[in-house]
Formats: C-alpha cells, sequence, structure tokens
C-alpha cells in the first residue's frame, strides 16, 4: 500500500507543478486590489436549510422542511462592536415531494406546475427519475429567492445577500421570481449579491478550479483584490447567473477566497461594492466573510441540529387522520440516519 501512495502522490506533485507553470505563463486577466472605502450600507443576509420529516420508502413519498432566514445588520465603525444586529425573520414551511405521482398535487394546479416543470428539468438532463434530494434542493432555493425578494421589497439602499451563487434553473417559477427580485433591487436601489462557499468552475481553462488559480496568482498580494470570471457561454445555459461573477478576497489574510455574484447596475462601482462586503467581513474568527452570513447560518442550521422538531405536530395531526401510530413512528425522521430504507439501516445495526 505504501508504494501504491507514494505513486499516487508522486503523480499528483507533477500535476500541480505543471498547473502552477501553466498560470504563470498564461493570459489571466490580473487581480485588481482595492481597499476600504465610504462606510457601507445596512447588509440583509439570507441563508437556508432543510430536512426531511417523513419519508415512505414503498410510496417515494416524503415530507421536509426548508427554512429561511433574513438577518440585517448595520455597520458603525464609530462603536466597539461595529456591527449591529437591527432585525432577524425565520420562515419555516413544509413541502411534499412526489417525484413518481404527481396527481398528488391536484389540490394545488400552481404546486403541480412546479412540480412537473422541475420533474421535467431534472428527467431531462440525467435521463433518470430525478433524486427527491434534488428536488428538495432546488424548492429550497426557490424559498430562498422568495424570501430575498420579500426583504428586498422592505429596504433600500441596501446589500442584498444571499449563500450561494445567484444562479438558478429556467424554469417557469424561477425565472419569474429572478425578474422580480431584480426589479424591486433596482426600484429601491438595493444591491443584489450572491456569495458562494464552494466554487468549481474552470472557465478559466486551466487544470485547477478558478478559485485556486486566483489564489495562486493573489498569494503574495498584501491587500483586498479581485478578478472577473468570464461568462457561461451562451450556448450553455443549464443555469443562468444573474449579473456578473467575481472571485474576491475580502480581507487581507482571508479564511478561504469566495465566488461573489453582483447584480451590476451601470451606475455602481465594483470596487465600491466589494469594499462593503469586506467592512462586514473583519471578524476575526472567521476574516474574509461576512459575518451577517454567519449568523443567518447558525439560525437556518438549527432545524436539523434540533432532529424533533415539528415531529409532535405531524404526529398530533396523524392520529387525528385515523393513522396508525406505529405506522406514524415508522415514517417519522428523528435522525439523518433514518434517511435510509429500513434494510440499510439493519444491516448498518449489525455489523457496527
Amino acid at each position: 500500500m505504501k508504494k501504491t501512495f507514494e505513486q499516487y502522490l508522486n503523480q499528483i506533485q507533477k500535476v500541480q507543478k505543471r498547473s502552477n507553470f501553466k498560470i504563470e505563463k498564461s493570459t489571466y486577466p490580473e487581480p485588481q486590489e482595492f481597499d476600504y472605502m465610504d462606510p457601507p450600507p445596512s447588509m440583509v443576509a439570507i441563508d437556508g436549510s432543510n430536512r426531511w420529516i417523513w419519508i415512505d420508502h414503498d410510496l417515494n413519498i416524503r415530507i421536509a422542511i426548508i427554512r429561511t432566514v433574513a438577518v440585517k445588520y448595520k455597520y458603525q465603525d464609530t462603536l466597539d462592536q461595529p456591527l449591529q444586529l437591527l432585525n432577524q425573520e425565520c420562515l419555516d414551511s413544509a413541502v411534499l415531494i412526489s417525484p413518481d405521482n404527481l396527481d398528488i398535487y391536484n389540490y394545488d394546479p400552481d404546486l403541480k406546475n412546479l412540480f412537473t416543470d422541475i420533474k421535467s428539468l431534472l428527467v431531462g438532463r440525467s435521463g433518470r427519475p430525478p433524486k427527491p434530494q434534488n428536488i428538495l434542493s432546488l424548492i429550497r432555493s426557490l424559498r430562498e429567492f422568495e424570501t430575498a425578494f420579500d426583504v428586498a421589497k422592505k429596504n433600500v439602499d441596501s446589500l442584498i445577500v444571499i449563500d450561494g451563487a445567484l444562479t438558478y434553473v429556467p424554469i417557469k417559477q424561477f425565472e419569474g421570481i429572478m425578474y422580480s427580485l431584480r426589479e424591486v433591487c433596482k426600484q429601491n436601489n438595493n444591491t443584489l449579491v450572491g456569495i458562494s462557499k464552494r466554487n468549481i468552475t474552470r472557465r478559466f481553462k486551466q487544470d485547477i478550479t478558478d478559485e485556486a488559480v486566483f489564489h495562486t496568482r493573489t498569494k503574495n498580494f498584501k491587500s483586498m483584490s479581485f478578478v472577473e470570471i468570464p461568462p457561461v457561454p451562451v450556448q450553455d445555459p443549464k443555469f443562468p447567473t444573474v449579473g456578473k461573477t467575481f472571485l474576491v478576497k475580502l480581507h487581507e489574510k482571508p479564511v478561504k477566497n469566495f465566488r461573489v455574484d453582483i447584480e451590476v447596475l451601470e451606475s455602481k462601482n465594483i470596487s465600491k461594492i466589494l469594499s462593503h462586503l469586506a467592512y462586514y467581513s473583519k471578524v476575526a474568527t472567521i476574516p474574509g466573510y461576512p459575518f451577517p452570513l454567519v449568523d443567518a447560518h447558525n439560525i437556518a442550521v438549527l432545524l436539523r441540529r434540533i432532529p424533533d422538531m415539528y415531529n409532535h405536530e405531524l404526529i398530533e395531526e396523524g392520529l387525528k387522520l385515523g393513522i396508525n401510530e406505529d405506522i406514524i413512528l415508522k415514517h417519522l425522521i428523528t435522525n439523518e440516519r433514518m434517511e435510509l430504507d429500513p434494510f440499510h439501516r439493519h444491516l448498518d445495526e449489525i455489523t457496527r
């Protein structure tokens, strides 16, 4: 085994050296440096989470809870604690996922159309039945954009920052909410931003990700910097992106660099917008990442950290409908392992 490891690691080193050499010789655009400018406007950060609460493996029907969170902060550099929390909003909603039986949504034609479009989209891409988790991820993304729209209506001259890229799938429901979100941000002079914790694009056409290319080119920079990523080719519209996409170093010594999507209006300065984000990214425990997103994330993931949240309500309603308690408990999800089918769980137990 040691010999195999040695061979593999040696090959990896060769690829890394070749990649670094190509980067140094490439015509990759030079990163631009920027610094703190005017004090920033308020920031509203939005994040989401989800968990399964009921799974019937035989029918392939599931119930999930989706949580969306919006937190608003203000920056005041005259205070000892410059980040001031102004507001927190948290919305939980249940969603029924049934990939094999769309007639289950007959009670709500709009919902049926949404799931029909999502299923057609996912099947069209893979040729295989869509996985419930993929459907749930798209629904959660839609809920997050709807939350962003709600807060953008209530705020002016603010940063509206979503956890994740400003990408969406080309179906009517997503296109509608994205259009409305962009319009209300324009009307209220809000800046729409998406910040991705992970970016795997390779639009610089190198052996490594764009993020790794950016890190290599800026590792000796002592200031904050950014570079624009080339747009997705028009002939490849699988996940349209709103605005322009950048790789950004939001702190002199950041925990990492991030992909930042910005809906850019002609009158707005990119360096100034990034400097506003950088003001919110000074917290020592996670430098280079806007703290309001950290706060929104902490509230969002409580949904998964408290596994019995909403279980009582589901059991109570099931009993009212005359469903046998044993049946309810059989399908109720009280921890992540229970998302596996019953035999997988049994196998895990006996082989511990």
